[in-house]
C-alpha cells in the first residue's frame, strides 16, 4: 500500500480531553498519534472543521495545544490535526513519538492524512 501520509502514526496508550466555546467538553481514549495529529474513540464525535483546545495524557506526559476536526465518525471518534503547539509541547509531542517509533514494529497506515 502506497502510504502518502506527512507523517508516520503510532499506536499509543492515552486519553484526551477537547473543549470549545460552543460545544464543552468532550474526553475519550486515543487511538494514534503523530506530528501532525491524532484520533480520539469517543462515541459522540464533534463536527469537521470544529476548532478545539486539547490537552493529550499519552505515555506519562500531558501536551496542550489547539486543533481542528478533520474527520468524524459518529460512534466511534475524530481525528484531529494539530494546528498550534507552543514550544515545551511540541518538544514533548516529538520526544513521545521518538520513544513510540522505538517501539512500535510498524506505524499505522490507515485513516487520515495528518
Amino acid at each position: 500500500m502506497d502510504c502518502k501520509r506527512k507523517y508516520d502514526r503510532f499506536c499509543c496508550q492515552g486519553s484526551a480531553e477537547l473543549t470549545d466555546d460552543a460545544h464543552g467538553r468532550v474526553w475519550g481514549h486515543l487511538g494514534d498519534i503523530s506530528l501532525g495529529g491524532f484520533y480520539l474513540s469517543t462515541f459522540g464525535p464533534w463536527a469537521v472543521n470544529r476548532e478545539v483546545r486539547f490537552k493529550l495524557d499519552v505515555e506519562g506526559r500531558e501536551i496542550f495545544g489547539v486543533g481542528v476536526v478533520a474527520t468524524s465518525h459518529p460512534g466511534v471518534g475524530m481525528a484531529v490535526t494539530i494546528q498550534e503547539l507552543s514550544g515545551p509541547y511540541r518538544d514533548a509531542l516529538q520526544e513521545v513519538i521518538r520513544e513510540l517509533r522505538t517501539s512500535n514494529d510498524t506505524s499505522v497506515v490507515v485513516g487520515l492524512l495528518v
